[in-house]
């Protein structure tokens, strides 16, 4: 990622629901559809699905290796394009 700041979960999440879904790839190749949604516990979540199954990434696990449910979340953040480049590309441009 450039050397830009990190996104906050709240900005990829407006900007996935926005813009969204997501495509991005983990640093060894898979691909990844992420969108964002607000499921009935009405916990804001970010949903990043491989080829099978998925992975819940929630505020307080945001940008950590592994979820609330230890499942391994760090290939959105360490591909190319990760979701920080992703967000990158697709936010608003301030004037």
């Amino acid at each position: 990622m450039p050397s830009e700041p990190i996104p906050t979960f709240a900005e990829v999440f407006a900007l996935l629901v926005a813009r969204g879904p997501a495509g991005v790839v983990s640093s060894i190749g898979t691909n990844y559809t992420v969108t964002a949604k607000i499921p009935r516990d009405g916990v804001k979540t970010i949903i990043a699905k491989p080829r099978s199954g998925e992975v819940r990434i929630h505020k307080d696990c945001w940008g950590a290796a592994l979820t609330c449910k230890r499942t391994r979340a760090g290939g959105i953040y360490n591909g190319s394009p990760s979701i920080f480049d992703w967000y990158l590309q697709h936010r608003p441009r301030s004037r």
